[in-house]
Formats: C-alpha cells, structure tokens, sequence
C-alpha cells in the first residue's frame, strides 16, 4: 500500500516536470521564433534604405533656397555644405541646419525634402531695426531686442540709433517699449516727423526721440502710443502759429500740459529753458 503511493506520487511529479520542460521549450522556440522574425525584418529594411540611398531617381538633382534677402543663394550654400549630386534620403537636414543658422542673419531655416530630387532651404532672417553703441562699436539690434552682430562696412544700413542701453545688463522694460515706439514713428502715417536718428532710453526720465527734421521729442515712461496720437494735435496746432518748422523741443511727459520750445541746435533740448515756450 505504501509502495504504491510513492509510485504515483513519483508518476505525478514526473508528469508535472514533464509539462514544465515542454512549456519551457515551447516558450524558447516562440522567443527564437521572434527572434528569427525581428532579425529578417532588421535584414529587409537595412536592404531596402541601402537601395533607396542607391537609387538613381532620388538623386540630388537641385537645392532650392527661399527667403534671402540680406544674404544671397551663394551664402546659404556655402554654409549648407551639400556634396553635389549625393541621395536625397542621405542628407543629414539637422546638421544642414545648425550649419546655416550659424550665420547670425539667420533667425530661422527649415530644410525639408521634396521628392524625387530637390532640397528646400526656407530662410527666415532677422530683420534689423536699431544700431546700438556699445564700447566705441555699433551692433545691430532686430525687433525682439536681439543683438545678433557687429555692425560691419559691407552691412547696408540706415536705422535709428538706440541710446542709454547698457547691453551687459539685463534688458531694461523701455527697451521694448522704445523698439515698438520705433515701429509706430516707422510708419507712413507719421512720415511728417521726419525719419527717426536717435531714440534715447533714461530709466528716470523715460524715453526721448530725436528726426531728422529737428523734433526732439520727451516722451515720459508711459502711454506711448497715446502721447504719440496727441501728437499730431499739437503738430497742428504749431502749423496754424507758423511754428512747424525749425528746430523744436516738444514736451509729452504730462499729456495733459504738453510745452514746446524752439531749439538753435538738437543738444540743446535738456538745457536750462531759454527763449519763447508756448503751452498746447
């Protein structure tokens, strides 16, 4: 009796070692079948990029750049670096694309690809709109406050210049104020003022602006754009007095009590008050 409850026992345990080693195989030979898939599959895809970067019809047949306009088509291929005649499919568009956005004029380029043979080179350069003066040099400045060179003699430009900016400081909240004051006075609508030569920040006293035409304007450190509507009224009003012309110091600091002074010379408008002034 006790012999043969060991015989089954032992039967038992044969039989659950048995399912066990056959599980274990059946779970071994599934891995290595999935191995063997992912192995083919690996072998079909590298066999077919290597063809595609052999294939005759998607050769670099042309390279198109767009959006130049201080730089030229030369200067984007001279930076891109694109070895003639190469696969499409084996240009590294990241690498094109820090090359060329090394160039400071470059705020932005896409590089993408349009089949069967072209590379597009989509520039977005920076548009400057100030010249600032830091420590006897000139630097060009776009309308996010961004200083991206040094002026240069092959630099084509006409821009205001930006003054009391202290560039190893942090950004002072006039700066962007004076940069859209500068937009606004760009316009067409203000071409009577003349074109705009200086815009000078002081953190006490504000903002002031010097034209072309003799206007030194105080502008205060708020309501811009108001002060600059105001403006035209009081331009006005000096045409009727016959006082448009000439040299003029026009106060806007306090809107509500604007003072104008003729000026012999545009340094003079922080001088002691000397003169005929008139009240707006």
């Amino acid at each position: 009796m006790v012999s043969q409850k060991i015989k089954v026992n032992l039967e038992a345990k044969k039989n659950r070692l048995r399912r066990r080693l056959i599980g274990a195989l059946n779970e071994s030979l599934g891995a290595l079948a999935l191995l063997a898939m992912a192995v083919a599959a690996s072998a079909v895809l590298i066999y077919l990029y290597n063809a595609l970067l052999s294939a005759p019809g998607l050769e670099l047949k042309e390279i198109s750049v767009r959006g130049v306009k201080e730089l030229t088509e030369k200067d984007i291929l001279e930076l891109a670096k694109i070895q003639p005649r190469c696969n499409l499919l084996a240009v590294n568009t990241d690498a094109v694309a820090r090359r060329i956005t090394a160039n400071p004029w470059v705020r932005k380029i896409y590089v993408g690809r349009e089949l069967p043979g072209r590379l597009v080179l989509d520039v977005r350069e920076r548009t400057p709109i100030a010249l600032v003066k830091q420590t006897g040099n000139f630097y060009l400045m776009d309308a996010e406050g961004v200083v991206f060179k040094k002026l240069s003699r092959t630099d084509d430009v006409d821009l205001a210049i930006l003054t009391g900016v202290n560039l190893g400081k942090a950004p002072s909240p006039l700066l962007a104020e004076a940069l859209k004051l500068l937009e606004i006075l760009s316009a067409d609508s203000y071409a009577s003022l003349g074109t705009i030569s200086e815009i000078h920040i002081d953190e006490v006293f504000g903002l002031s602006v010097l034209t072309d035409r003799g206007l030194h304007l105080k502008l205060g450190r708020d309501n811009f754009t108001g002060k600059v509507r105001q403006l035209d009224v009081v331009l006005a009003d000096l045409e009727k007095r016959g006082m448009k012309n000439g040299r003029l110091f026009v106060d806007l600091a306090d809107i509500s009590k604007v003072t104008v002074q003729r000026k012999d010379a545009p340094g003079k408008a922080q001088e002691q008050k000397k003169g005929p002034q008139y009240r707006i």
